[in-house]
């Protein structure tokens, strides 16, 4: 299903249609975006934290995950191999360089 996406600032240099990769929970609104991790590769993934079940994840586009949080706009700039983590919505990100075995979903 094609779709687009209108913000009146857009904060990340991507299209609103670049593929990133979330949990289903993020999805369906039953836990927060508490992880996001910039790959070294480019690719961006908006995590729940609660979940490394293969089935849980999802590819959606950019602009998708900016209306389930605008907040994640607050890590635009972040370098790849950075990450952005936080223990609740509405709490300060906390960015920081991390070891892609950290990461279990890569």
């Amino acid at each position: 299903m094609i779709h687009s996406h209108v913000f009146l600032s857009w904060q990340f240099n991507l299209p609103t249609d670049t593929g990133v990769f979330t949990t289903r929970q993020v999805l369906q609104g039953n836990e927060p975006v508490r992880e996001v991790y910039h790959e070294r590769d480019g690719d961006w993934q908006f995590l729940c934290g609660t979940t490394f079940n293969t089935e849980d994840l999802k590819l959606v586009c950019l602009g998708c995950m900016v209306e389930v949080d605008p907040t994640i706009g607050e890590l635009a700039d972040m370098p790849p191999g950075w990450c952005g983590t936080r223990q609740a919505r509405g709490e300060a990100w906390i960015q920081k360089p991390y070891d892609e075995g950290e990461n279990e979903t890569s």
